[in-house]
């Protein structure tokens, strides 16, 4: 019995120590993937956040069918 919960203590050790490493590798390249958008003078003005903003949006002259939506 004392085999067991061993075993079974060690699998958890293993499994915790494993997705650590998979959170923090992963985050690690999130941080590095992440774009600037700030400009290298860092203003920032009302019509860059609001082309930032608009890049994000279909434009008027897209056209989306009412099944493509669904």
């Amino acid at each position: 019995m004392d085999k067991k919960i061993f075993l079974i203590s060690l699998l958890l050790i293993i499994a915790i120590a494993v997705t650590a490493t998979y959170v923090v590798y992963n985050q690690s390249f999130l941080a590095e993937d992440q774009e600037n958008y700030v400009p290298d003078d860092g203003d920032l003005t009302d019509q860059d956040i609001s082309d930032e903003i608009d890049d994000f949006f279909i434009s008027e002259g897209d056209e989306i069918e009412i099944g493509e939506m669904v």
